[in-house]
């Protein structure tokens, strides 16, 4: 896989935005080639520029008020010659030859592009953009650029950006044109490799696939390989001769057609389009009436899924129930109920928020067809844990908000004095998106919302009831998250006891699931506890419990709960270490983390990659620490900066405040080693950025830990000010 981008510049004009450009776009699987490239090759400037162009992938074209120089006549005698149909294929250029106009090199590499049908990237400098020193336009020249202009617009090709600064170039061309062209290259390389020959749906595909810019490129080529995967699966492994009738065969081979061509939307059209067609046949002809529509619009289903498209989708199982049961509202809402089960497990265990979009989809119909204060009150809900369940994952938090609401707007159609035991499993519903959100806020008001609304739901249930365990979980993580943040262990304490509890009721052998979740919690406070403990118990103890959770989340069932069971693993292990003359338990924490990330990657989970990664840099400062060398503190200095791409202040501030204490303390071990002072006023920084969030009032103990982690730079600083000076 490997992109190759031409940059077509007029360099007295733009030399600083073509050198800024090219620095920005090279990189190991791009190439960027200018002009000066090829003066020197023989054969002449315009004969090398035209063998480039036409095997190369795009052209960026810079106009500005210079034309640069033109070829001699000989070589432009030559082009014509070898191109006899140039003015056929682009009148607008025969025009301007016709009428004697002289071109430049540069406005030559446009009209080549063109010729040899590849991506034209034009961009316009503003009346204000700097200029290069040798920058001389001319009457003449500004007149010929006009011109120039004008001809590609007839050729119906405009300029896509006007750019005042090499930046503001640099990151519309990265992001409008290069990422394009990466992911397609990237979808063409998988698709030869697999023997998939639909050229105009991996088109599509990718361009769609490119358009997510929640996505980095990672994501996006893990988005790539599950649509082909989707394809060769349901597409073009599907069937297209069904014995269902000739309607059903015409639109599944012309849907397969159309995907192919990269025509997805007018496959889902055309599928539609036939299933709305079969609904109109005798009712005899029910049972094959409803195999076919089930055939069309699992289809149209699966068309939309493998194009990133979970609203589509979501329309498509609608539209399924509802030519299948009609007006019949409760058999519609039985059906959707059960693909939007499907679509939760397959979202949540599997990781596709793909899937999880479709389901937000389904439970949206089915709150806007609930008919009673009970279905509106259980639509709700469920539309809060579709939600929840996608806004967990997502870098903002609009999603968890809008699960709170809908919790909110349950409870209102579920009062406890009429529905005491559906009203306690909305509030402890509200309790997990009340919990997520306090995990991101620095103040804990949303936490200890979250307790109430756990306590409340214990009130309801006995013992014997099956969501008391599931709510003494829960609570034990609420308390677990408000302990961290407070100085003395009550909270911890009692969090370690509600997990406890919630494990007399989940035992291995009656819920082997729901036990391993709560070991994981349960390990999760015990570390936080064994953290401010002198001894080892609680962290041992913190271990067994991970290493217990593993044998029942394996990766290749539940592949984010093992990824989430591996990092706290490592954590424990790390504090262990931390305690150690030996490394080998710094070993082993080190080994969980790089397990967990390749689960927990960025494009599918950021936060919590962020937090894995924030991990791996504590265990690696603390192997730093204990070695001559400075390696690890380095890799634990990058490992920290990755998670602040993620975990930044606005989004998640104490676990971005978090951050940067660690990443302050590995830069002061660094200061340390260094004779110069500028790791030292690096660490200073990010304790001071620390503190910010860290208050005393919010966070006491972590505030005094960053506080004396601090004051310990400030002086190290000090010390090593006096001793340069004398």
């Amino acid at each position: 896989m490997s992109v190759r981008i031409f940059l077509s510049t007029v360099s007295d004009e733009f030399r600083v935005y073509r050198d800024a450009l090219r620095h920005d776009l090279t990189r190991p699987n791009v190439e960027v080639k200018v002009q000066e490239d090829f003066k020197d090759l023989g054969r002449g400037t315009l004969d090398n520029l035209d063998g480039y162009i036409a095997h190369c992938d795009a052209v960026v074209h810079l106009i500005g008020d210079m034309t640069g120089s033109a070829p001699p006549e000989l070589p432009l005698r030559a082009l014509s010659k070898k191109y006899p149909d140039l003015a056929d294929k682009l009148p607008p250029l025969g025009e301007v030859l016709g009428s004697g106009v002289s071109l430049s090199y540069t406005q030559w590499e446009a009209w080549l592009a063109l010729y040899h049908d590849k991506d034209l990237f034009i961009a316009k400098a503003a009346d204000g953009a700097e200029r290069g020193p040798s920058y001389a336009p001319t009457d003449g020249s500004r007149a010929a650029q006009a011109a120039h202009l004008a001809a590609l617009r007839k050729a119906g090709r405009y300029p896509g950006h006007t750019f005042i600064g090499p930046a503001d170039l640099a990151k519309h061309i990265a992001y409008s044109g290069v990422l394009d062209l990466l992911v397609r290259a990237y979808a063409e390389e998988i698709a030869r490799t697999r023997d998939v020959g639909a050229e105009g749906f991996i088109r599509e595909m990718a361009k769609k696939v490119a358009g997510d810019r929640a996505l980095d490129f990672e994501g996006m080529q893990q988005a790539v390989r599950t649509a082909i995967e989707l394809y060769e699966r349901k597409i073009a492994g599907g069937e297209t001769r069904t014995n269902i009738g000739a309607i059903v065969d015409e639109a599944l081979a012309k849907a397969r057609s159309l995907v192919d061509a990269g025509e997805s939307g007018e496959a889902r059209a055309a599928l539609r389009k036939a299933a709305e067609s079969m609904r109109r046949e005798e009712e005899e002809r029910r049972e094959r009436y409803v195999a076919a529509q089930t055939a069309l619009y699992h289809r149209a289903r699966d068309i939309a899924l493998a194009a990133y498209d979970g609203e589509a989708a979501g329309e498509a199982i609608i539209a399924l129930a509802e030519a299948i049961h009609g007006a019949k509202a409760p058999m519609v809402a039985r059906s959707l109920n059960s693909e939007a089960a499907a679509l939760y497990e397959y979202g949540r265990d599997r990781g596709s928020n793909v899937h999880l979009v479709a389901l937000i989809r389904l439970r949206r119909k089915l709150l806007d067809v609930a008919s009673s204060d009970d279905e509106r009150g259980r639509a709700h809900d469920n539309l809060g844990t579709a939600l929840l369940t996608l806004g967990e994952r997502e870098r903002g938090t609009a999603r968890l908000e809008e699960a709170v609401a809908a919790y909110r707007s349950g409870l209102k159609e579920w009062p406890r004095e009429r529905g005491p035991r559906q009203w306690a499993i909305t509030r402890n519903n509200l309790g997990n998106a009340l919990l997520r959100l306090g995990e991101r806020e620095s103040d804990t008001a949303r936490l200890e919302e979250s307790v109430a609304a756990y306590r409340d739901a214990l009130s309801e249930w006995t013992r014997d009831h099956a969501q008391w365990a599931v709510t003494q979980n829960n609570l034990g993580h609420a308390l677990t998250r408000l302990g961290e943040r407070e100085s003395g262990t009550a909270r911890l304490d009692e969090a370690v006891l509600a997990f406890r509890e919630a494990l007399k009721e989940w035992t291995r052998e009656r819920m082997p699931r729901e036990w391993a979740a709560a070991q994981c919690n349960l390990g999760n406070a015990l570390s936080a506890l064994g953290e401010r403990e002198s001894g080892t118990a609680r962290l041992d103890e913190a271990v067994l419990a991970y290493r217990e959770a593993l044998k029942e989340s394996p990766r290749g069932r539940v592949p984010l709960e093992w990824a989430m069971t591996q990092n706290n693993l490592g954590l424990a292990l790390a504090k262990l270490g931390e305690r150690e003359s030996g490394t080998a338990r710094l070993d082993e924490a080190i080994l969980a983390f790089r397990e967990a990330l390749k689960e927990w990657t960025r494009a599918r989970v950021p936060l919590e990659w962020a937090g894995v990664q924030n991990n791996l840099g504590f265990a690696l400062d603390e192997l730093g620490e204990r070695e001559s060398g400075t390696a690890r503190l380095d890799e634990a200095v990058l490992a920290y900066r990755e998670a602040l791409k993620e975990w930044t202040r606005d989004r998640v501030p104490v676990q971005w405040a978090g951050t940067q204490n660690n990443l302050g303390l590995t830069l002061m071990r660094l200061g340390e080693r260094e004779s110069r002072t500028v790791r030292l006023d690096e660490a200073v920084l990010a304790f001071r950025e620390a503190l910010k969030e860290w208050t005393r009032e919010n966070a006491p103990h972590y505030h005094g830990m960053a506080q004396r982690n601090l004051d310990r730079a400030l002086k190290l600083l000090r010390s090593g000010w006096t001793k340069n000076e004398i």
